[in-house]
């Protein structure tokens, strides 16, 4: 693995960089979720459909 001389680099373009790397970090790293986070994926319960009447659809 290679590493990467940072000294070399002036102090804007370090933090230009590790912007950059924490970018990166966002964008490919596989990310682990804590299970307690995760939504469960079973069903949940919706109060039922109840239709409008004709007359409260009119209604203003």
């Amino acid at each position: 693995m290679q590493t990467l001389n940072l000294e070399k680099l002036p102090d804007f373009a370090r933090h230009e960089l590790e912007d950059f790397y924490q970018f990166l970090l966002q964008k490919y790293a596989v990310q682990q979720q804590d299970p307690k986070e995760s939504v469960p994926l079973a069903p949940r319960l919706v109060k039922p459909f109840e239709p409008l009447s004709r007359e409260a659809v009119y209604e203003r």
